[in-house]
């Protein structure tokens, strides 16, 4: 069976509006192809461009170098291997902070 992949975001999962962002996809050595998806699954971004990591892992970035408001929401991973695709990666929240918003890490008294 096919190993479930993982996700995470660099630098952060809460970015300034403007700011770039880069969706990280790991999975076992030997696969494919890489699928960032939107909560819909209508809505991907493939990669054959899989780098291996360490000697049982593989991985691919998805950059997006400006985001804006509709970047935001719940991203997940699958991958192709063997043939088939993988179970989906957990949810992973992006947050797009934005100057109209109040700054996240501290609420005024």
């Amino acid at each position: 069976d096919l190993t479930r992949p993982s996700i995470s975001a660099e630098p952060s999962t809460v970015i300034p509006l403007g700011s770039h962002v880069t969706f990280v996809c790991r999975g076992p050595v030997g696969v494919q192809t890489f699928r960032l998806q939107r909560e819909s699954r209508s809505t991907y971004s493939d990669t054959e461009d899989v780098s291996q990591v360490s000697p049982s892992e593989s991985e691919a970035r998805f950059r997006i170098d400006s985001v804006t408001e509709g970047y935001a929401g719940p991203y997940r991973c699958i991958y192709y291997k063997s043939s088939k695709w993988s179970e989906e990666s957990d949810y992973l929240e992006l947050l797009v902070k934005g100057p109209w918003s109040p700054d996240l890490l501290w609420t005024p008294r």
